[in-house]
């Protein structure tokens, strides 16, 4: 009789296993895949170079985007260039030394661009900006 409950406890505990990795097994196929996106870096253009705001301090940046690999993308950055420029020199203009002082006010400066150009082209195609070179003088 004992024996008997053993087998049935084994078989049962079997059971419950297979059950188990069966079920983990249609989860993780019915679990969308992350789809991998391409990216590639886009120059904006030459250095941006203009006053900050109350002050005779002059900044001159060059500015990067990373930025999805996307021919439809691409064209259109290319056609709206002017336009993103200006609207950059407008982020850049409205800034104090102290705004764009250290490490902290880079990474600001290229956060605010970033979101700037995400409301015009869509989050999901502009990955991220990256200033490469600053200068205040």
């Amino acid at each position: 009789m004992k024996g008997k409950k053993i087998i049935l406890i084994v078989l049962l505990l079997i059971v419950v296993v297979a059950l188990s990795f069966t079920g983990a097994l249609l989860y993780s196929k019915a679990m969308p895949k992350e789809k991998k996106v391409d990216t590639i870096i886009y120059s904006v253009g030459s250095k941006f170079q203009t006053n900050l705001k109350e002050s005779r301090s002059i900044i001159s940046l060059n500015l990067q985007l990373e930025v999805e690999e996307d021919k439809k993308l691409l064209a259109s950055l290319e056609e709206r260039n002017p336009e993103l420029r200006s609207r950059i020199l407008d982020i850049i203009r409205d800034k104090t030394v102290e705004d764009v002082a250290g490490t902290a006010g880079k990474r600001m400066l290229e956060q605010e661009i970033l979101s700037c150009l995400r409301s015009i082209f869509g989050k999901d195609k502009i990955i991220d900006a990256f200033i490469d070179d600053i200068v205040v003088q």
